[in-house]
């Protein structure tokens, strides 16, 4: 088993005497992590921390904002970091010799820290259950890591004198002129801190009014001028109360932030901040791969084993299927019950997890309708609305099946194994990934580790090669797409089957789907269809190779080509997508010569559409080449003319007569 050195945050809340039992939260940073620990946990399977190990290499930074899709992560992410930089800091300035024994026996029990009692309060000696003495301030450590809420942080902006705090958040002018104490957060004068904003309209839109890091500098960083290090950890997801699909992998790019609000960006630049990405959303084989090394270290953690046929990737896909956003420390609580609920023994078993069914009422309920995957799958294909019935068809079988798995009605034996056939461009691999995506977010699929292999990839180099050779990839992967099927079976063998080895493939694919059907997504694609002649159906001639083929395909998803119309919508949803300003004055001409294409037996469907766009740009940048940068250089970058078109009409006629070999080629060759 891969140790992992962190499996939670250690996270804390405690009371201060002496101060109308003012809550503080806190992170706690064990002792014992350190940089090197890290690059243990990254080998170990912790790879979407990956970031903040770069950002460790580099010199250390007074601000970093960090970005996780939910708080357990963030706060992970903000440990590690911390822990590093104690490292780092502690080697450039020596040992902090004041507080350097505090904690050490929390450390030693670290996995007993969500034990501790939540109202804890802090004496003066800085240790938890202190004496009867009261505590007026908060006592700084490199190991106790303050979070301070943005939201607490706002209440005294604008006062000037900082030791008059009002309590409702009015002004000296305000209804309520209450002199209390300062908030304790002010003792925070040395020592690093944490800041949490809990929206992602913080720096994508200016949230908060817009002036969160309008402010930052001016309010924010002089309240704090001499601490080592201010992280600000922004959680940009539904667990801040936002609707679901805010947080897109196509608005927040990693590590990007020119396409951000210019106070976020001037923020950055002020304070020379480093930005962190730390999101699951963005490589979900990542997550699914560290979510089980965190399952199978707390089992190994409350001592118990997993039995060998047990299945983790479904019981941990299960889990992190709960509405809880803190996922590990869910997986903790859930084996903490078995316990509790009875003595499995030193082994468990899929069967001890039928407690399960129990919180079904807590099981995350994504709606179909609003899951993201659904609306990429509208946004990102055009037409087809006989092909996205029929994907939400078949998720919505399996949620069918899962549901019947929930009340105690057994697994079922629908195996998800589809056969996506048309011409080529059609978005075969596009709807399957999205489908893939979908299953993933309704918790159908322990992960979306996704392959997409060439049928003839399967095939082996000797006897015996290709079955091992197949398993591994049902092994490794959730969403198995095999394109150009066909391409397995010889077209001359397909009466007896194909070669030795094309045999061989077809019957451990069989075996596999057999075997995986109910728990991975499997895709033949390939070229057929109805309106293809017998002679160019090459999905047929796979299918017929092996009778248990057909068998076990539940349905068939037909992509037939684009009419002329849609290709021209098509092209301008490219162009937009590029930011690409498109005339419509080129349609006709558009229209006229897809009106050519589709009567080709090689169209190619979206492929051409993307294509004649990018024809079309080498014109623009032709006609655009003399643009110096002013302020119209920006709407004339952007704009492709009725002219660029036709240019490029020429072009890719020109193209494809020469692939074909046509006397009219002539010898002009690409003229541009």
């Amino acid at each position: 088993m891969k140790k992992l050195n962190l499996l939670a945050p250690f996270e804390h809340n405690v009371f201060l005497r002496g101060r109308g039992r003012e809550k503080v939260r806190y992170l706690q940073i064990p002792s014992f992590l350190d940089r090197n620990k890290l690059e243990e946990d990254l080998k170990n399977g912790a790879l979407y921390f990956e970031n903040v190990k770069k950002q460790t290499d580099r010199r250390p930074s007074k601000t970093v904002v960090i970005r996780a899709d939910n708080e357990e992560n963030g706060l992970m992410a903000v440990t590690y970091l911390a822990a590093a930089y104690n490292q780092t800091d502690d080697s450039d300035a020596g040992e902090y010799d004041d507080d350097a024994d505090l904690l050490t026996e929390a450390d030693d029990d670290y996995f007993e820290s969500e034990d501790l009692p939540d109202e804890e309060y802090v004496g003066d000696d800085g240790e938890e259950n202190p004496g009867p003495e009261d505590a007026e301030e908060w006592l700084e450590s490199k190991y106790r890591l303050p979070l301070l809420d943005i939201e607490e942080i706002k209440r005294v902006w604008g006062h000037e004198d900082a030791s008059i705090f009002i309590s409702n958040g009015f002004g000296m002018q305000g209804q309520n002129n209450e002199r209390e104490k300062t908030p304790w957060w002010f003792a925070c004068k040395e020592e690093p801190i944490c800041i949490v904003v809990k929206s992602v309209l913080c720096s994508a839109f200016g949230g908060f009014g817009g002036n969160v890091y309008d402010r930052f500098s001016t309010e924010v960083a002089a309240h704090f001028p001499n601490n080592r290090h201010i992280y600000i950890l922004e959680i940009k997801s539904k667990d801040a109360g936002l609707f679901e699909g805010t947080f897109d992998d196509d608005i927040f790019p990693e590590g990007n932030v020119s396409n951000e609000n210019p106070s976020f960006t001037q923020m950055v630049l002020d304070q020379a901040a480093a930005v962190i990405d730390i999101n699951s959303r963005w490589d979900k084989k990542k997550e699914a791969a560290y979510r089980r090394e965190q399952f199978e270290n707390w089992v190994a953690e409350e001592g118990f084993s997993l039995s060998e046929d047990f299945p983790t990737a479904r019981i941990v896909q299960r889990i992190t299927g709960m509405k809880n956003p803190a996922k590990s420390m869910l997986m903790k609580r859930i084996i903490n019950y078995i316990r509790e609920q009875g003595d499995p023994g030193v082994e468990l078993r899929e069967e001890d997890f039928d407690i399960l069914k129990k919180f079904a009422n807590i099981m995350e309920k994504k709606s179909l309708d609003d899951a993201l995957s659904v609306k990429k799958l509208e946004r990102e294909l055009y037409g087809m609305e006989d092909v996205k019935r029929q994907v939400r068809e078949i998720v919505d079988v399996m949620k069918y099946y899962k549901r019947r798995e929930t009340v105690g009605l057994g697994k079922g034996s629908f195996h998800n194994v589809h056969l996506l056939i048309g011409a080529p461009g059609t978005a075969k691999t596009t709807v399957a990934k999205l489908m893939g995506n979908m299953m993933m977010e309704q918790n159908l699929l322990p992960g979306n580790r996704f392959t997409c292999v060439n049928g003839a990839d399967l095939k082996g180099m000797f006897v015996g090669h290709t079955a091992p050779k197949v398993h591994r990839i049902f092994e490794n992967n959730d969403i198995i797409m095999i394109d150009e099927a066909y391409s397995l079976v010889a077209r001359d063998g397909w009466d007896r089957g194909g070669d030795g080895f094309s045999q061989e493939a077809v019957a451990a694919l069989i075996t596999e789907i057999e075997e995986h059907g109910p728990e991975k997504l499997v895709l033949f694609a390939g070229y057929g269809g109805i309106d293809v002649d017998d002679k160019d159906n090459l999905m047929k001639g796979f299918i017929d190779s092996n009778p248990g083929l057909k068998s076990r395909i539940n349905s068939t998803i037909f992509f037939k080509s684009y009419t002329p119309d849609e290709m021209v919508e098509i092209v301008h949803i490219l162009a937009r997508t590029q930011q690409f300003s498109l005339t419509k004055s080129a349609d006709e001409d558009l229209r006229a010569y897809f009106a050519e294409r589709v009567r080709d037996r090689n169209f190619g469907n979206g492929r051409e559409a993307r294509s004649l766009l990018q024809n079309a740009t080498i014109f623009a940048a032709k006609r655009t080449r003399d643009i110096k940068a002013v302020r119209s250089a920006r709407s004339r970058l952007q704009a492709i003319t009725a002219s660029d078109i036709r240019q490029a009409i020429q072009r890719q006629r020109r193209s494809t007569a020469m692939q074909n070999g046509r006397q009219s080629a002539g010898g002009f060759g690409f003229m541009v």
